[in-house]
């Protein structure tokens, strides 16, 4: 069991906080938060994880050993608190664990996102987008479509 755990890595502030929210009985987050925190890591963590795998040109992982990658974080926060005020205490929480350190790493990228949440993420993205599409395409509703041989028959 160990060993799987370690190749997940360690839980991010991230994940802590949706789990929290989901023991929670989904009451710490807004739907609207909940979804930003889910597509913010369903956007971040391919990006990261395929520069880190050398896919990309540039190696996106490095900055978050830069000293201006807090900064930033802790910009963004305060950019967000006046619309949401939970998601800022996530980037203020991940800013905290990142300083003391709590975790082994002392890369901030590690603290905000991990693979765990990652890939849940992106599942979630892809579920929420099919079914999306699923809801206002007329086809997949029974509807006809302009074109459809249905109504072009009788003309």
């Amino acid at each position: 069991m160990m060993r799987f755990v370690h190749l997940l890595g360690t839980p991010s502030i991230t994940l802590l906080a949706l789990l929290l929210d989901l023991a929670a009985r989904r009451r710490l987050f807004s739907p609207r938060e909940r979804r930003a925190l889910l597509w913010f890591a369903a956007i971040v963590a391919p990006i990261l994880y395929s520069s880190t795998l050398g896919y990309l040109p540039f190696d996106v992982y490095r900055l978050g050993f830069s000293t201006w990658a807090p900064v930033a974080l802790a910009v963004a926060a305060i950019a967000i608190t006046p619309r949401s005020l939970p998601l800022a205490l996530v980037a203020f929480a991940t800013l905290v664990a990142y300083d003391l350190p709590l975790f082994a790493s002392v890369n901030l990228f590690d603290y905000a996102v991990d693979p765990i949440v990652g890939i849940a993420a992106i599942v979630w993205a892809a579920a929420t987008t099919f079914r999306r599409a699923m809801v206002l395409s007329p086809r997949a509703a029974g509807g006809r479509v302009r074109g459809d041989s249905a109504l072009t028959e009788g003309h």
